[in-house]
């Protein structure tokens, strides 16, 4: 019977051993698993997507070229106000219209020159463009944020010194 007591004490210890190795690895596991989820998080949330900071980092030396900064997201570049556009619009009846005020926002100061030279041509694409347009195109907010994207697309085709960022409308009214 002694022998017994003194094998379910030695069998004891030895689970007591077993015990701490155990609870060892099981920590070390945690730490690692929180360690690499700290890390993953960092990549995933905080650190600048590569394709961001390249476009963002080729939009600031164009325009450092040109002398002055323009550093995308943060402030907006300069403004120029356009006149107004006043065009029919192609619906069947022919009866609507379409009267809107533009102001561009440039990458730098200086485009403003380049723009009162380049006019005729400007105002004729911009013409152009918003008369072939029906109701139907421009009454939504996808047809209105579509034809920004072709009115920058159609001036800055003219312009070399810089480059129309945005286009903003002050006044959009059809009838």
């Amino acid at each position: 019977m002694a022998e017994e007591k003194s094998g379910g004490k030695e069998a004891a210890v030895q689970k007591g051993k077993q015990s701490p190795v155990l609870v060892i690895i099981i920590i070390v596991l945690v730490l690692l698993a929180l360690v690499g989820g700290g890390v993953a998080g960092y990549f995933l949330l905080m650190a600048p997507k590569s394709g961001q900071s390249q476009v963002a980092a080729a939009q600031v030396v164009d325009v450092q070229a040109q002398g002055q900064t323009y550093v995308p997201g943060g402030l907006s570049g300069p403004m120029k106000a356009m006149d107004t556009f006043i065009v029919n619009l192609t619906d069947a009846q022919g009866t609507r219209y379409l009267k809107v005020t533009i102001q561009l926002e440039m990458s730098h100061e200086m485009l403003s020159q380049e723009i009162e030279k380049r006019l005729p041509q400007i105002r004729d694409e911009v013409i152009t463009l918003l008369s072939s347009k029906s109701f139907d195109d421009v009454a939504t907010i996808a047809g209105k944020r579509a034809l920004k994207r072709s009115i920058i697309s159609s001036m800055n085709k003219y312009l070399t010194t810089g480059k129309v960022l945005n286009v903003y409308f002050s006044e959009f009214v059809v009838q």
